[in-house]
């Protein structure tokens, strides 16, 4: 039997209740004075705020350094970078977020690469942040209750059909709607079915994967938990009717793994290349630079060519004789360095006083251009990022607002914003969130 609830106070639906659903609910709430305006979360699972619980390996890394100027941040959004701007600096500015956490007792502290976490190290002080702070401003949290259908009426209201857990639909009357359900398909379909035009999602923040080269025999074998501190990682892609081919790059440490290859320089690279990596299959060729600081491969075939006279009775094998630029550090580690060794032609006896030219040079290469066969993509378990989502042309950035259906508002990750790991994509949902919230209060009491 269908259930239908139509009460006359300002009434707020918030469709998810992850981290940007949770936050548009405060703000809505928290910008009226109490008792103004009803706010009910509509959670179709039995837990909210997931991705916060599992963020940063269950750290949470709920934001990006702070201290950095905005225009900075905001080169960590392959998607959504113009349409941020106006947030960012005017809106609810990454400033004001970690304010917001500070004010409420949260002790943020800010790691070497830039990530800020709680000081307890623990995902639990942002949820009980969060959540304690719905509860003082009343807003109402209902789990597992699934939204089937958002129906526009033409007194400008809505109506939301669910579904609850014990499979008893019903549907309620609401002044505004914020859209807050994240990469999921099911907020797709519903913002699809009031007009708004979409942009394809595509998996991003991902690892590559490299068959050929873990399995033994290949480069990479027995290499897995191994990492530099930075390396260069280059992605070219043909561009139809050009012969020059376009180029992603990016640097910063690099990690080796049963799969393939992971860590920040190529979770980066997989979010600024998910589109191009998604037409492809997730099947082509990277090029990493192992050490950039060393130079070219002319560069650093000179560099090595030089222990022939300097280490001649040295094995070429042994360890790589060049430096980062710590001065201390082997450019190279030392198992990854024995396998570019059998990979260049030299076995472990081989002193540089007898080493061929060629295979210096192809020694050389393999630290400045080595080529990684992708043959498909991996999970990156801390951070769980589409691309894609609500077309941004669909939304007033400056409210959160829909253009075309009035009234309803998005946030997070439902829209085509994400940003690189290291806290980005939870700026985005504090950010587009607060705006989405507040705005969506005003809208119900302008009414």
């Amino acid at each position: 039997m269908l259930t239908s609830v139509a009460l006359s106070a300002p009434r707020i639906a918030v469709i998810g209740g992850g981290a940007s659903g949770i936050f548009s609910g405060i703000a809505a709430a928290e910008s009226c004075s109490a008792g103004a305006v009803t706010v009910e979360i509509l959670e179709a699972t039995r837990e909210t705020l997931k991705k916060v619980s599992i963020s940063g390996g269950g750290r949470c890394n709920v934001l990006h350094d702070t201290s950095k100027p905005v225009s900075e941040i905001l080169n960590g959004y392959p998607r959504g970078k113009k349409e941020l701007t106006g947030l960012f600096n005017k809106r609810f500015p990454p400033a004001q977020a970690r304010e917001w956490f500070e004010q409420r007792g949260v002790v943020l502290k800010t790691e070497v690469d830039g990530r800020m976490f709680p000081n307890t190290d623990s995902s639990q002080t942002i949820i009980n942040v969060l959540m304690g702070a719905a509860d003082e401003a009343g807003v109402h949290v209902d789990k597992q209750l699934k939204v089937t259908r958002i129906k526009k009426e033409e007194t400008g209201g809505f109506v939301v059909s669910t579904i609850g857990k014990d499979s008893s639909p019903k549907e309620v009357s609401y002044d505004a709607v914020i859209l807050a359900t994240g990469s999921s398909p099911s907020g797709y379909k519903l913002a699809s079915e009031l007009g708004l035009k979409m942009v394809k999602p595509v998996p991003s923040l991902f690892t590559l994967s490299s068959k050929e080269q873990v399995k033994e025999g290949g480069l990479l074998f027995g290499l897995s938990g191994l990492s530099v501190p930075n390396a260069r990682i280059t992605f070219k892609i043909p561009v139809a009717g050009k012969k020059k081919m376009k180029a992603l790059q990016q640097e910063g440490p690099l990690l080796i793994t049963h799969h393939g290859i992971s860590g920040p320089a190529t979770l980066r690279l997989s979010a600024f290349g998910a589109r191009d990596f998604h037409d492809i299959k997730y099947k082509g060729d990277v090029t990493v630079h192992w050490a950039p600081e060393l130079g070219n491969t002319e560069e650093i075939a000179e560099a090595l060519w030089k222990m022939t006279s300097l280490s001649p009775k040295r094995h070429v094998a042994t360890s790589c004789p060049l430096f980062r630029s710590d001065g201390s550090t082997a450019a190279i580690p030392k198992r990854l360095w024995h396998s570019f060794c059998t990979e260049s032609g030299f076995d472990k006896d081989t002193a540089w006083a007898v080493a061929p030219k060629k295979s210096v040079r192809l020694l050389a290469r393999m630290i400045s251009e080595c080529a990684i066969h992708v043959t498909g993509k991996g999970v990156f378990k801390e951070e769980f990022v589409t691309a894609g989502g609500v077309s941004l042309k669909e939304i007033d950035m400056r409210t959160m607002e829909s253009k075309s259906c009035p009234g309803l508002f998005l946030c997070g990750e439902v829209i085509d914003i994400d940003g690189i790991t290291g806290g980005y994509n939870f700026m985005n949902c504090w950010s587009t969130g607060y705006v989405a919230g507040t705005s969506a209060a005003q809208h119900v009491m302008s009414r």
